[in-house]
């Protein structure tokens, strides 16, 4: 791979920004293959192929059960849904799902869930950046507020981002 592919690939990674939560409208609710259309188009950026799915229905309804996520209403999933489902997706890969629910239930216990979830898009953005970038790693946490719980977060999003990063490139080499 030239750097040139490499910086183009790269760029993809620095330039991604999931939606903030604000930005679905209230009344947002779909079915169970629409809410997983949307993680996948959402999440396939990160989509190693011979990787399993990011996120599957039978996932879901696991999720359901084990208390991870709320319920759906009337088989309707929200964008209270599709924001957890996307915290899950990207943090499954380097936690547990017990790991991952634990983190969830401390970010809402601290922060209401729109703060929390901005709070993780952002810093999942810095990570990809930090990550794919040019950047510095010690830049990471340089000029954000640094609490425990705030760390904790950054670190599951850089250990996200280094684990995509090293996949990525080795499937890219075959």
């Amino acid at each position: 791979m030239t750097n040139f592919d490499r910086e183009n690939n790269n760029k993809k990674f620095t330039d991604f920004q999931f939606s903030m939560f604000e930005e679905f409208p209230d009344d947002y609710e779909v079915y169970m293959d629409k809410l997983i259309t949307i993680l996948d188009k959402s999440l396939a950026i990160f989509q190693i192929p011979e990787d399993e799915k990011i996120i599957t229905p039978t996932m879901v309804n696991n999720y359901v059960k084990f208390k991870v996520i709320p319920p759906p209403n009337k088989k309707k999933y929200s964008k209270i849904h599709m924001r957890y489902l996307f915290v899950i997706g990207v943090l499954k890969s380097v936690l547990s799902i017990g790991e991952v629910a634990t983190l969830i239930q401390r970010q809402m216990e601290e922060y209401p869930l729109e703060i929390a979830f901005n709070f993780f898009v952002i810093e999942l953005a810095n990570a990809l950046k930090v990550t794919f970038g040019d950047r510095d790693f010690a830049l990471a946490n340089s000029e954000k507020e640094k609490t425990p719980l705030s760390k904790l977060v950054r670190s599951a999003l850089l250990s996200f981002a280094n684990k995509i990063y090293v996949k990525y490139y080795l499937h890219k080499a075959d």
